[in-house]
């Protein structure tokens, strides 16, 4: 979300962030590889995030190591992982990630830095899901500190994101009394044809020569021969499977097990595999987005994956961001983030509340 801030370098200044870089498991012969999120952050904001963790991390040895004098810091920004909340997460409805304790201890670095604003994002099942607790713990201690806290689902296609995501914003103020928080508008939605149909045309494994983050990944044969069987503009494997000019034998080549057990089931066609539709909103973006296996991410067009140019584009991200580390490390980070085009809306309606309250 710094970003967006950043954009407003005429009343913000970023002076420090922290962000645990955990490396993503490795698999087979392949190593744990680090995400680089902390390289991006530095490459594009010109700060170096501190490596830690936070529940490891004294609030008051931080505001110290960052010079800071309390109620000195004017926004306090937390973007917890939204891994244990998010309904895609099939074992949320049982478990309670360790990671959602960084809700509340948000909380401790607010009682020490005491920000005028605080500002959190994360997925609607933090305010409405099984999980929903540990924002009700958090607001009771803003509530102690003398915070007005707002909540609210936004539906943040309706502010110009070209994409279906719905995401939980959060904002307590200590100097004022917030009754809304609304973003603004757009008059008409943008598409995935308004967002990257402009990009050239790209083959798998390729990259741009004017454009470093207009590459995709390469894929195996069998992958390639299934995304062409995939109708173009918005098709699904469930139409390859459907396909009646298609013989059995020939489906199995190109589909693999699971997707039959599906349709013995009846159960619905997910998005795995799926091309985007040019003149709709793109499916939503998550941290999985690298791989044609793992949602809607394949080209309306094109036989391949989005790059991580369009990936980033479909995300808000302006066209001149610069991603760092591994290609699988760039579409994470991609998914991970708050799009920069509603931060920068979070942060000018900040901007409005303060110079309201001061007027």
């Amino acid at each position: 979300m710094s970003y967006g801030f950043y954009h407003h370098s005429n009343f913000f200044r970023i002076i420090g962030a922290v962000d645990r870089q955990v490396a993503k498991p490795g698999r087979g012969k392949h190593k744990a590889s680090s995400t680089n999120c902390n390289a991006t952050y530095q490459r594009n904001i010109g700060i170096t995030p501190k490596d830690a963790d936070l529940i490891q991390l004294e609030p008051s040895d931080y505001r110290r190591e960052l010079g800071l004098e309390r109620e000195e810091l004017e926004v306090l920004i937390a973007c917890p992982p939204c891994t244990g909340f998010s309904q895609k997460n099939s074992k949320n409805h049982l478990n309670d990630d360790p990671r959602n304790r960084l809700v509340v201890r948000t909380a401790d670095f607010v009682a020490e830095f005491l920000p005028e604003f605080l500002v959190m994002e994360n997925v609607k099942e933090l305010l409405q899901g099984k999980q929903k607790h540990h924002f009700l713990k958090l607001r009771e201690h803003l509530e102690a500190l003398d915070y007005s806290v707002f909540s609210q689902v936004h539906d943040l296609s309706k502010y110009g994101l070209p994409q279906r995501r719905d995401r939980a914003l959060i904002l307590a103020w200590r100097k004022g009394k917030v009754n809304s928080f609304q973003l603004e508008a757009v008059q008409r939605k943008f598409t995935v044809r308004d967002t990257i149909s402009h990009l050239p045309p790209l083959k798998a494994g390729a990259i741009d020569p004017n454009d470093k983050m207009h590459v995709c990944p390469s894929v195996s044969p069998t992958v390639l021969n299934r995304i062409r069987a995939i109708p173009k503009d918005g098709g699904s494997w469930g139409d390859v499977m459907n396909d009646p000019n298609l013989s059995d034998n020939e489906k199995k080549q190109l589909l693999i097990p699971s997707m039959f057990n599906t349709k013995r089931r009846k159960g619905s066609f997910p998005d795995v595999y799926g091309r985007l539709k040019w003149d709709e909103l793109a499916a939503t973006i998550t941290r999985e987005c690298g791989h044609v296996g793992n949602g809607r991410y394949t080209h309306p067009e094109q036989d391949r994956l989005l790059t991580v140019r369009e990936m980033a584009l479909l995300q808000g991200f302006p066209k001149e961001y610069i991603f760092e580390g591994a290609l699988s490390a760039k579409y994470r980070q991609i998914g991970d983030a708050v799009p920069p085009i509603i931060a920068e809306q979070i942060a000018y309606r900040l901007i409005q509340l303060k110079l309201k309250n001061y007027s």
